[in-house]
């Protein structure tokens, strides 16, 4: 699902590539057999952070974009809510941080939930504010794996 208001510009023929190379690798990669970390896809232009964790305690995350890549969030194990909506709606809580490609903004906005299952996938654009809500399912830690790839605009 590709969620994105009109007046946004149409995705260009090699970011449309890079996206589709993106989700190859996600459908065709046997993820337990990888370990935690980052994985080249395409050196820095597509690459891949694998990750896992326990949420023993609510996760109620800042809500981020990105300007120099699009983030495809995968969920390989567990269950992940990722609250999305539009970065201009939103007012900076900080600068741009440019090392690390993220900007941080202050949750005054509605938002929508996008709940992430085995196998599902969301494609997030610069103008995707996101930020991530994960709660324990039980009194006993809930257990989240996900990768999420990174694709340079």
């Amino acid at each position: 699902m590709i969620y994105q208001d009109q007046t946004y510009a149409p995705i260009s023929p090699a970011v449309a590539e890079r996206l589709e190379k993106a989700t190859q690798y996600l459908a065709k990669t046997d993820f337990s057999a990888l370990e935690d970390g980052a994985y080249e896809i395409d050196g820095k232009t597509i690459y891949v952070l694998l990750q896992s964790f326990h949420v023993e305690e609510g996760i109620d995350a800042a809500f981020e974009t990105h300007r120099a890549y699009i983030d495809v969030q995968y969920v390989i194990d567990g269950r992940l809510d990722l609250c999305v909506t539009p970065a201009n709606q939103l007012q900076a809580d900080g600068s741009y941080d440019e090392e690390n490609d993220v900007i941080f903004y202050k949750r005054d906005a509605a938002e929508t939930i996008l709940r992430l299952t085995p196998g599902n996938m969301a494609i997030l654009f610069p103008q995707d504010a996101h930020r991530m809500v994960c709660a324990p399912s039980t009194k006993e830690p809930t257990y989240i794996r996900k990768c999420v790839v990174k694709v340079r605009i």
